[in-house]
């Protein structure tokens, strides 16, 4: 009860005569604002405030997104296209050429160039098959040796990605000039022999036509001459997919580079292979 009368005596203690009542004090009135100062408080009450650490990290991070932006595809350079040459070398695919264990890259000599496409024809003998199995009238459409171009051999050299640059070529497939032996139908092939005109046109002499034989492809029975060489290493004769004078018997180069329209049969199986295709580049 103390706490109590305490209280109200305090209520009943009278204010001292004489003494002044304090005047309330007024609050000084600020000086107004200018419209701009308006302004600018207003923006700054609505921008929200950043949170030390995430919120700056967002507010940095988009400008480092749009430093980092990469060059539009469309205005980027391409890829130059190689420039090549007729008479320069060109490594495309992989063949065995050493051995019958292991790929190696094949080498191919430019005969032709035409905008960003390339003929070729490989630099060696890369195999050693018949032109045909049988001794039979045979044209290039039916042999067996386009058939292996176009299958095994197209599916052992080539990746997926390289078989797509290689281009499908209508193959005029002319009789032949000498004899007349009929050539057969042209054909459409990725991969085929040169025919006698090609391998005269597309090399300036017989020197130009001489081929060395792979290691792999002397394995599989090419013959070597014991007269014409390359850097000491003996040459040896290719198949062309013209006729000879038969329909028994298909062109040939010799050994030496001279063309051989006679031909050989179609069943010798001492002949080396040289691919040829157009690639696009």
């Amino acid at each position: 009860m103390k706490d109590t009368k305490a209280s109200g005596a305090a209520k009943k203690t009278p204010a001292k005569t004489g003494a002044k009542a304090a005047a309330p004090k007024t609050a000084a009135k600020p000086a107004p604002k200018s419209q701009a100062a308006k302004t600018a408080a207003k923006d700054k009450a609505k921008a929200p405030a950043l949170k030390v650490g995430k919120d700056v990290a967002k507010a940095v991070r988009p400008a480092a997104k749009q430093a980092a932006k990469p060059i539009d595809k469309a205005a980027a350079p391409k890829a130059a296209v190689p420039e090549l040459k007729k008479g320069d070398y060109f490594k495309f695919g992989s063949y065995y050429q050493e051995n019958s264990s292991r790929k190696t890259p094949i080498e191919w000599l430019v005969l032709k160039k035409s905008g960003s496409k390339a003929l070729l024809i490989s630099r060696y003998g890369l195999d050693c098959r018949q032109y045909h199995h049988a001794e039979v009238s045979m044209t290039w459409e039916n042999c067996d040796l386009r058939k292996w171009l176009n299958g095994e051999f197209l599916r052992n050299a080539f990746t997926a990605a390289e078989q797509k640059k290689i281009a499908v070529t209508k193959l005029a497939n002319d009789s032949n000039a000498k004899y007349g032996t009929f050539g057969g139908n042209s054909t459409e092939d990725r991969v085929f022999c040169l025919s006698l005109a090609e391998a005269e046109s597309l090399f300036k002499d017989d020197a130009a036509r001489k081929c060395v034989p792979t290691p792999y492809a002397v394995g599989k029975g090419a013959w070597q001459s014991s007269e014409n060489f390359i850097n000491g290493r003996a040459c040896c004769g290719w198949w062309l997919r013209t006729p000879g004078n038969s329909q028994l018997d298909a062109s040939i180069v010799y050994s030496g580079g001279a063309l051989n329209q006679h031909g050989y049969y179609v069943r010798t199986d001492d002949r080396a292979v040289r691919p040829a295709l157009w690639v696009n580049l």
